[in-house]
Protein backbone atom coordinates (compact mmCIF):
# COMPACT_ATOMS: atom_id res chain seq x y z
CA UNK A 1 0.00 0.00 0.00
CA UNK A 2 1.00 3.43 -0.40
CA UNK A 3 1.04 6.06 1.74
CA UNK A 4 -1.56 7.69 0.30
CA UNK A 5 -4.06 4.93 0.49
CA UNK A 6 -3.19 4.55 4.67
CA UNK A 7 -3.57 8.34 5.52
CA UNK A 8 -6.97 7.83 3.69
CA UNK A 9 -7.77 4.47 6.24
CA UNK A 10 -7.07 6.49 9.01
CA UNK A 11 -9.49 8.98 8.11
CA UNK A 12 -12.16 6.98 7.59
CA UNK A 13 -11.82 4.75 10.79
CA UNK A 14 -13.81 6.40 14.03
CA UNK A 15 -12.22 8.05 17.20
CA UNK A 16 -12.93 5.12 19.80
CA UNK A 17 -11.19 7.26 22.55
CA UNK A 18 -13.36 9.67 23.46
CA UNK A 19 -16.07 12.22 22.19
CA UNK A 20 -15.56 13.45 19.22
CA UNK A 21 -14.05 16.90 19.03
CA UNK A 22 -15.42 19.77 17.56
CA UNK A 23 -12.61 20.76 15.10
CA UNK A 24 -13.97 23.41 13.65
CA UNK A 25 -11.77 26.42 14.05
CA UNK A 26 -13.01 28.87 16.54
CA UNK A 27 -13.96 32.18 15.20
CA UNK A 28 -12.83 35.64 17.72
CA UNK A 29 -15.80 37.32 19.16
CA UNK A 30 -15.64 40.55 17.49
CA UNK A 31 -17.03 44.03 19.33
CA UNK A 32 -20.84 44.18 19.97
CA UNK A 33 -21.36 40.69 19.05
CA UNK A 34 -23.04 38.58 21.82
CA UNK A 35 -21.68 34.79 22.60
CA UNK A 36 -22.78 31.81 21.47
CA UNK A 37 -25.35 30.42 23.68
CA UNK A 38 -24.05 27.49 25.39
CA UNK A 39 -25.89 23.63 25.90
CA UNK A 40 -27.49 24.49 29.15
CA UNK A 41 -28.92 27.31 28.40
CA UNK A 42 -30.39 26.05 25.54
CA UNK A 43 -31.60 23.43 27.67
CA UNK A 44 -33.52 25.63 30.04
CA UNK A 45 -35.27 27.81 27.24
CA UNK A 46 -36.23 24.74 25.91
CA UNK A 47 -38.48 23.85 29.32
CA UNK A 48 -42.15 22.65 27.48
CA UNK A 49 -44.84 25.19 27.13
CA UNK A 50 -47.11 23.88 30.08
CA UNK A 51 -44.29 24.18 32.79
CA UNK A 52 -43.89 27.87 31.83
CA UNK A 53 -47.13 28.59 31.87
CA UNK A 54 -47.64 27.17 35.39
CA UNK A 55 -44.50 29.38 35.72
CA UNK A 56 -46.00 32.57 34.48
CA UNK A 57 -49.46 31.95 36.72
CA UNK A 58 -47.03 31.55 39.88
CA UNK A 59 -45.36 35.03 39.65
CA UNK A 60 -48.56 36.24 38.74
CA UNK A 61 -50.09 35.21 41.91
CA UNK A 62 -46.94 35.91 43.86
CA UNK A 63 -47.12 39.87 42.27
CA UNK A 64 -50.82 40.10 43.33
CA UNK A 65 -50.01 38.83 46.85
CA UNK A 66 -47.26 41.50 47.37
CA UNK A 67 -49.75 44.02 45.64
CA UNK A 68 -52.28 43.08 48.23
CA UNK A 69 -49.24 42.97 50.79
CA UNK A 70 -48.59 46.56 49.89
CA UNK A 71 -52.11 48.17 49.74
CA UNK A 72 -52.93 46.69 53.04
CA UNK A 73 -51.15 49.27 54.48
CA UNK A 74 -52.52 52.20 52.45
CA UNK A 75 -55.85 50.81 53.25
CA UNK A 76 -55.50 51.38 57.27
CA UNK A 77 -53.80 54.53 56.46
CA UNK A 78 -56.93 55.88 55.15
CA UNK A 79 -58.80 54.77 58.02
CA UNK A 80 -56.81 56.31 60.81
CA UNK A 81 -57.45 59.69 59.56
CA UNK A 82 -61.32 58.94 59.46
CA UNK A 83 -61.19 57.27 63.17
CA UNK A 84 -59.07 60.35 64.13
CA UNK A 85 -61.38 63.12 62.62
CA UNK A 86 -64.26 60.63 64.40
CA UNK A 87 -62.88 60.72 67.66
CA UNK A 88 -62.13 64.63 67.60
CA UNK A 89 -65.89 65.10 66.53
CA UNK A 90 -66.91 62.98 69.41
CA UNK A 91 -64.63 64.82 71.86
CA UNK A 92 -65.91 68.08 70.36
CA UNK A 93 -69.28 67.12 71.07
CA UNK A 94 -68.66 65.91 74.51
CA UNK A 95 -66.84 69.42 75.23
CA UNK A 96 -69.83 71.32 73.54
CA UNK A 97 -72.32 69.33 76.05
CA UNK A 98 -70.20 69.93 79.37
CA UNK A 99 -69.95 73.50 78.69
CA UNK A 100 -73.66 73.59 78.55
CA UNK A 101 -74.08 71.37 81.74
CA UNK A 102 -71.33 73.96 83.55
CA UNK A 103 -73.43 76.54 81.99
CA UNK A 104 -76.73 76.01 83.06
CA UNK A 105 -75.44 74.66 86.34
CA UNK A 106 -73.81 78.07 86.97
CA UNK A 107 -77.23 79.98 85.71
CA UNK A 108 -79.21 77.83 88.07
CA UNK A 109 -76.50 78.39 91.18
CA UNK A 110 -76.71 82.22 90.74
CA UNK A 111 -80.32 82.16 90.42
CA UNK A 112 -80.85 80.26 93.84
CA UNK A 113 -77.67 82.62 95.56
CA UNK A 114 -79.50 85.74 94.46
CA UNK A 115 -82.49 84.13 95.64
CA UNK A 116 -81.18 83.56 99.00
CA UNK A 117 -79.46 86.33 99.06
CA UNK A 118 -82.58 88.77 98.20
CA UNK A 119 -84.48 86.97 101.12
CA UNK A 120 -82.28 89.04 103.53
CA UNK A 121 -80.60 91.55 101.95
CA UNK A 122 -82.95 93.40 98.74
CA UNK A 123 -85.54 92.84 96.22
CA UNK A 124 -87.08 94.46 92.96
CA UNK A 125 -90.81 95.92 93.84
CA UNK A 126 -93.18 96.97 90.93
CA UNK A 127 -95.37 100.22 91.67
CA UNK A 128 -98.23 99.63 91.52
CA UNK A 129 -101.30 102.57 90.71
CA UNK A 130 -100.14 106.20 90.75
CA UNK A 131 -100.24 107.33 94.36
CA UNK A 132 -96.47 108.51 93.68
CA UNK A 133 -96.90 110.99 91.00
CA UNK A 134 -94.61 112.47 90.08
CA UNK A 135 -91.92 110.77 91.81
CA UNK A 136 -92.83 107.34 90.55
CA UNK A 137 -95.17 106.32 87.67
CA UNK A 138 -97.47 103.15 87.59
CA UNK A 139 -95.39 99.72 86.54
CA UNK A 140 -91.89 101.24 87.12
CA UNK A 141 -89.42 98.95 89.50
CA UNK A 142 -87.80 99.98 91.55
CA UNK A 143 -84.81 98.32 93.84
CA UNK A 144 -85.21 98.20 97.74
CA UNK A 145 -82.68 97.72 100.42
CA UNK A 146 -83.57 95.52 103.16
CA UNK A 147 -80.81 96.74 105.59
CA UNK A 148 -80.86 100.35 105.47
CA UNK A 149 -82.15 102.36 108.38
CA UNK A 150 -85.87 104.00 107.95
CA UNK A 151 -85.14 107.77 107.93
CA UNK A 152 -87.91 110.57 107.20
CA UNK A 153 -88.92 110.97 103.83
CA UNK A 154 -87.60 107.95 102.92
CA UNK A 155 -89.52 106.09 100.29
CA UNK A 156 -90.34 102.70 101.09
CA UNK A 157 -91.90 99.29 100.06
CA UNK A 158 -94.85 97.96 102.25
CA UNK A 159 -97.05 95.26 102.91
CA UNK A 160 -100.30 97.14 102.77
CA UNK A 161 -102.43 96.49 105.74
CA UNK A 162 -105.78 96.01 103.21
CA UNK A 163 -104.26 93.30 101.27
CA UNK A 164 -103.94 94.61 98.28
CA UNK A 165 -100.17 93.43 98.01
CA UNK A 166 -97.10 95.75 98.04
CA UNK A 167 -96.98 99.60 97.50
CA UNK A 168 -94.36 102.26 97.65
CA UNK A 169 -94.77 105.07 99.98
CA UNK A 170 -92.57 107.88 101.65
CA UNK A 171 -91.93 107.96 105.31
CA UNK A 172 -93.77 110.94 107.17
CA UNK A 173 -93.54 110.28 110.64
CA UNK A 174 -91.56 108.21 112.77
CA UNK A 175 -91.92 106.59 116.46
CA UNK A 176 -92.20 108.86 119.50
CA UNK A 177 -93.23 111.81 116.87
CA UNK A 178 -96.47 114.04 116.90
CA UNK A 179 -97.32 114.66 113.22
CA UNK A 180 -99.81 117.28 111.52
CA UNK A 181 -100.67 119.45 108.63
CA UNK A 182 -101.92 122.83 109.18
CA UNK A 183 -102.51 125.04 104.90
CA UNK A 184 -100.01 122.68 103.26
CA UNK A 185 -97.23 122.71 106.07
CA UNK A 186 -96.06 119.56 107.65
CA UNK A 187 -95.29 119.77 111.49
CA UNK A 188 -93.38 117.59 113.25
CA UNK A 189 -93.35 118.16 117.28
CA UNK A 190 -95.09 121.73 116.25
CA UNK A 191 -92.12 122.16 114.36
CA UNK A 192 -92.17 122.86 110.58
CA UNK A 193 -90.63 120.43 107.66
CA UNK A 194 -90.11 121.16 104.11
CA UNK A 195 -90.97 119.13 101.68
CA UNK A 196 -89.48 119.90 99.03
CA UNK A 197 -90.24 116.60 96.27
CA UNK A 198 -93.93 118.54 96.75
CA UNK A 199 -93.10 121.67 96.29
CA UNK A 200 -94.20 122.28 92.78
CA UNK A 201 -97.31 120.54 92.99
CA UNK A 202 -97.75 122.97 96.86
CA UNK A 203 -97.16 126.11 94.44
CA UNK A 204 -99.44 125.04 91.80
CA UNK A 205 -101.98 124.17 94.18
CA UNK A 206 -101.42 127.57 96.14
CA UNK A 207 -101.89 129.68 92.84
CA UNK A 208 -105.30 127.91 92.40
CA UNK A 209 -106.40 128.95 96.39
CA UNK A 210 -106.20 125.35 97.20
CA UNK A 211 -104.61 123.05 99.07
CA UNK A 212 -102.23 120.29 98.17
CA UNK A 213 -102.54 118.18 101.36
CA UNK A 214 -105.68 118.41 103.34
CA UNK A 215 -105.35 119.39 107.06
CA UNK A 216 -104.96 116.48 109.41
CA UNK A 217 -103.67 115.84 113.03
CA UNK A 218 -101.98 112.06 114.40
CA UNK A 219 -104.39 112.86 117.20
CA UNK A 220 -107.50 112.75 114.51
CA UNK A 221 -106.20 109.22 112.73
CA UNK A 222 -105.02 107.26 116.03
CA UNK A 223 -106.58 109.13 118.97
CA UNK A 224 -102.72 109.35 120.49
CA UNK A 225 -100.42 112.23 120.66
CA UNK A 226 -97.23 110.01 119.38
CA UNK A 227 -96.66 107.79 117.08
CA UNK A 228 -96.05 104.32 119.09
CA UNK A 229 -92.65 102.63 119.01
CA UNK A 230 -92.62 100.37 116.31
CA UNK A 231 -95.18 102.17 113.95
CA UNK A 232 -94.90 104.37 110.86
CA UNK A 233 -96.83 107.15 109.64
CA UNK A 234 -96.57 107.05 105.38
CA UNK A 235 -98.21 109.40 102.57
CA UNK A 236 -97.90 109.06 99.07
CA UNK A 237 -96.38 111.93 96.97
CA UNK A 238 -100.29 112.11 94.66
CA UNK A 239 -101.64 113.46 98.03
CA UNK A 240 -105.23 114.15 96.83
CA UNK A 241 -105.08 110.50 94.94
CA UNK A 242 -103.22 108.52 97.11
CA UNK A 243 -104.38 105.76 99.63
CA UNK A 244 -101.86 105.80 102.78
CA UNK A 245 -102.36 105.78 106.30
CA UNK A 246 -104.79 108.74 106.12
CA UNK A 247 -107.21 105.61 104.89
CA UNK A 248 -105.73 102.22 106.79
CA UNK A 249 -103.56 104.02 109.69
CA UNK A 250 -100.10 103.60 110.74
CA UNK A 251 -97.62 100.83 109.29
CA UNK A 252 -95.71 98.12 111.58
CA UNK A 253 -92.34 98.18 110.85
CA UNK A 254 -92.63 94.32 110.12
CA UNK A 255 -94.74 94.74 107.06
CA UNK A 256 -91.53 97.44 105.98
CA UNK A 257 -89.91 94.85 103.06
CA UNK A 258 -86.87 97.86 102.99
CA UNK A 259 -85.68 101.38 101.52
CA UNK A 260 -86.26 102.00 97.70
CA UNK A 261 -82.81 103.76 96.98
CA UNK A 262 -82.80 103.51 92.88
CA UNK A 263 -85.49 103.61 90.19
CA UNK A 264 -84.27 100.70 87.55
CA UNK A 265 -86.48 100.59 85.36
CA UNK A 266 -87.56 101.96 82.87
CA UNK A 267 -83.88 102.26 81.89
CA UNK A 268 -84.19 105.54 80.33
CA UNK A 269 -85.74 106.96 83.98
CA UNK A 270 -83.01 105.52 86.01
CA UNK A 271 -82.63 107.38 89.39
CA UNK A 272 -80.73 106.83 92.66
CA UNK A 273 -82.93 108.39 95.69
Amino acid sequence: MTQAQAEKKRRKKPNTSGKQKDRTPKEPIKDGQSKPLSKTKKRKNNVPQDRQRLLNKGKKKTSSQAGKRKGAPLEQKRKRPNQKKRRKKRSKKQMIQRLLIEIAVAIVATGALIWLVSLFLFSAVKVDGYGMLPTLGANDTVFVSKQRTIRRFDLVAIQTPNGKGVSVRRVIGLPGENISYKQDRLYVNNEEKEERFIADAIAQADASNSYYTDDFSLYKLTKEHQIPSGQYLVLGDNRPYSSDSRYYGLIDKEDIIGVVTMRIFPLHQMTKF
